[in-house]
């Protein structure tokens, strides 16, 4: 077993793994705490000592290639890989096809988990990189160098390590893979995690442990929100020899870095963007009809040149509350009572820019409502019968599955409980007492005065809303 003060290893590739934010629980060399941020919510954490890292050399950069005319870096798309992954060993890293030049990282890690922290902690890490001319997402890119960040709660090094990195001097390798062991259900805050995933990142390129808790470059979990702080502070190697000094030294002496200004040099600065993304309804359609109460999920698609940030749903113009910012975008059942709703999604992006679907109506009718009377349509294709003006019962329609007779009408709880073939129902005993007993239907212009509609389908959320997202 490799020790977290001992996880280096020399290699001809000249990269050096920088072991970060550790927990209290790791062994460690004697050190002087560092004062916490202000209002710290965590217990102080400190790293281990890392071996001494071979110095680099012999690197051939004849072929480099700038990711963009403002920065030095030859990549500066982060991928934040959420979903598990299989590392294998190789010569050099290679995001692309998941192999490392460390043996200590090749392994499977699992995914990270579902839940509301693996947004919350995407949204911190871009919003630590805003200044800053990249892209972060966690859809792995088809193609292009890009930097990788498995989140997993497999630890290849135990002891309360929370990340490790290759530390990549002026990202003369590119396509680095790093690791933060971090799970939807660990004991950090999703700021925190973020600021292991930006440290080990910023690793990936060169920046190195300082000596200060508000830079996320501080190797002790301090708490609080750090950012890359435009100051010179102390580099802290942990009893090792600076590795990228020449890259400090454009902007600090004395064996000191200037994360903000280190950042501008390999990315420069962030640049509007202008586009905003497209969003669509894909589920109901519009016109749709469903028996009451009618069980349905609403899906979206959406998407964006650089990332969506989150999609939101609206029923008759109300925000419902209950943004989802993992593809696919969708909620799950919604339980509607009669009535007619209308639906629409906004995308948001980084920028932010927004965007508003159009929007899809859909009615929600009484069981057998439309499938009698002169103007009704039978879906077995027989006419009424001649005496009773009755549609047929056969073909699936709505009625009675078993005698073929229509279902009575309900004299004060209609549970809805029939047509298993059709839309999932639920017991309206769960509606609040009147709602969608109106019996009107005034169209798709949205307005049902004796519901709820643009006035309080929050509601939703008593009637079954629930979001579901089908990627950890």
């Amino acid at each position: 077993m490799i020790l977290p003060f001992a996880v280096l290893r020399s290699h001809p590739g000249a990269l050096c793994i920088g072991v970060c934010l550790l927990s209290s629980s790791a062994v460690a060399a004697p050190f002087v705490q560092p004062p916490a941020a202000p209002g710290a919510p965590e217990p102080q954490a400190w790293r281990a000592a890392p071996m001494i890292p071979p110095a680099q050399q012999g690197l051939d950069l004849t072929d480099r290639v700038r990711a963009s005319e403002a920065g030095h870096a030859q990549a500066n798309v982060f991928f934040l890989n959420y979903d598990g992954v299989t590392l294998n060993q190789g010569g050099q890293d290679n995001s692309a096809t998941n192999t490392t030049v460390f043996n200590e990282f090749a392994t499977t890690y699992q995914p990270y988990g579902a839940g509301n922290k693996r947004a919350a902690s995407l949204q911190a890490v871009k919003a630590d990189w805003a200044p800053y001319d990249v892209t972060i997402t966690d859809v792995r890119p088809n193609g292009g160098l890009y930097t990788m960040c498995v989140n997993s709660p497999t630890n290849i090094f135990g002891g309360g390590v929370l990340g490790v990195a290759p530390l990549d001097c002026n990202d003369n390798m590119a396509a680095n893979i790093v690791l933060a062991f971090h799970s939807a259900n660990d004991e950090f805050s999703a700021a925190t995690q973020a600021t292991t995933m930006s440290q080990e990142i910023a690793h990936a390129y060169g920046l190195e442990h300082v000596n200060q808790p508000n830079d996320i470059m501080n190797p002790y979990n301090a708490g609080g929100d750090p950012s890359f702080l435009d100051q010179c502070l102390n580099l802290d190697g942990g009893g090792n020899p600076i590795q990228c000094g020449a890259q400090h030294s454009q902007f600090c002496g004395n064996n000191q870095q200037n994360s903000h200004q280190e950042l501008l040099w390999l990315f420069g600065t962030a640049t509007p963007d202008p586009t905003p993304p497209t969003v669509a309804i894909t589920n109901p359609k519009n016109g749709d009809q469903f028996p009451a109460p009618a069980t349905i999920t609403i899906v979206a698609e959406a998407s964006d040149n650089i990332g969506v940030a989150e999609v939101n749903l609206y029923i008759d113009g109300m925000n419902q509350g209950a943004p989802d910012s993992t593809p696919p975008y969708q909620w799950s059942d919604a339980t509607f009572p009669e009535g007619t709703y209308c639906v629409a999604a906004q995308a948001i992006d980084d920028e932010p820019n927004t965007a508003m679907s159009p929007e899809v109506c859909f009615t929600v009718v009484k069981q057998n409502e439309g499938t009698t009377g002169p103007s009704s349509t039978s879906t077995s294709g027989e006419p009424p019968d001649p005496t009773t003006g009755d549609l047929p019962t056969t073909g699936g329609e709505t009625g009675n599955l078993e005698t073929g007779e229509p279902e009575p009408e309900p004299e004060e709880d209609d549970s809805g409980n029939g047509d298993e073939g059709g839309v999932g129902f639920s017991d309206s005993a769960a509606l609040p007492p009147g709602f969608g007993q109106d019996g009107g239907d005034e169209g798709c212009g949205c307005a049902q005065p004796a519901r709820p509609g643009a006035a309080g389908l929050g509601v939703l959320v008593a009637l079954g809303l629930l979001r579901r997202r089908r990627r950890g």
